[in-house]
């Protein structure tokens, strides 16, 4: 029986969460959360949750004959016959390469949207994202130019980079501070309007899971300069995460100022001390690599 409840048949998997989800966010909308409907919903909804949980092994299965069968289609492989469509599916440290471009260019477009809104409504909040963005687009521009770069250095050229990038990221703690404390002590921070506030939530949810599986997936290919950029990338999203709860929190709090404030001074206060250790794990981490190439080279004469 309990087999049967976990692993439900599949028309019951593809229409019951995503009815009961639906139902749940319209329940939050309607600010509706303590009605007759909302406590079913409640464990309709954390049932839906465990199956799709327990689904995941076949629907990984699944994403990947559909992964393959877009592989196959025919638009894909036209862009496949192109030289640059080929490295870009099958190279993954090319695909790397390429996201730097794309991560420094959206940083620095939203500098200039930043910059441009703390002008015309004279906002401290917007220009501390400003020089946030503008830190890390930085970031991002140093990597790129140590990663052109590298193939006529070598390994301890891109280990240099690694390790100026957690030295880097020291700095990058200072404009993420002010928009930390911005955000505790002026109640600064995002709104969404509508049901957009949901849509940002799934997808800074899947920011997030994208980068800590790729933290993982680019450190098997050995170069620190990729592994430093997808580091950047995990900062970014747990800056984002910390953003997401201030509008969830001015959303949907009824718990007053205090709670507010205390919330995003936890939140805060950890994604603050987890760069930190991230920053200090990677001056580890790459002294340990330098000290060990440098033991195995052979002594001159």
């Amino acid at each position: 029986m309990l087999a049967k409840l976990l692993h439900p048949p599949k028309w019951l998997l593809c229409t019951v969460p995503p009815v009961v989800f639906a139902v749940l966010i319209f329940i939050f909308a309607a600010e509706r959360t303590e009605s007759a409907l909302a406590y079913p919903i409640y464990c309709m909804s954390a049932y839906s949750l465990v199956i799709l949980l327990a689904a995941l092994p076949k629907l990984a299965e699944f994403v990947k004959r559909c992964k393959a069968a877009v592989l196959r289609s025919r638009p894909v492989q036209q862009f496949a016959s192109s030289a640059f469509g080929d490295r870009y599916l099958h190279d993954m440290a090319f695909r790397g390469g390429v996201s730097m471009y794309q991560g420094m260019t959206v940083n620095f477009l939203y500098v200039g949207f930043s910059f441009a809104a703390a002008i015309r409504y004279a906002s401290v909040w917007f220009l501390s994202m400003a020089v946030y963005y503008l830190v890390l687009g930085g970031l991002r521009a140093c990597l790129i130019w140590g990663y052109r770069r590298r193939d006529a250095y070598g390994l301890d050229f891109e280990y240099r980079y690694y390790r100026r990038t957690a030295w880097l990221l020291f700095l990058l703690n200072i404009p993420m501070g002010g928009m930390i404390v911005l955000m505790v002590r002026t109640n600064s921070g995002f709104t969404y309007p509508g049901y957009v506030i949901y849509l940002s939530a799934l997808y800074t949810f899947y920011t997030m899971i994208v980068a800590v599986l790729n933290l993982v997936r680019f450190r098997k290919i050995g170069s620190p300069i990729l592994s430093a950029a997808k580091v950047l990338s995990f900062v970014s999203a747990m800056m984002s995460i910390l953003g997401l709860q201030t509008a969830m929190i001015s959303r949907f709090s009824v718990n007053g100022e205090a709670y507010r404030k205390r919330m995003n001074a936890i939140t805060g206060g950890f994604v603050y001390g987890i760069v930190i250790l991230v920053a200090v794990y990677m001056l580890i981490h790459a002294a340990k690599i330098r000290k060990k190439v440098q033991d195995n080279q052979p002594v001159g004469k």
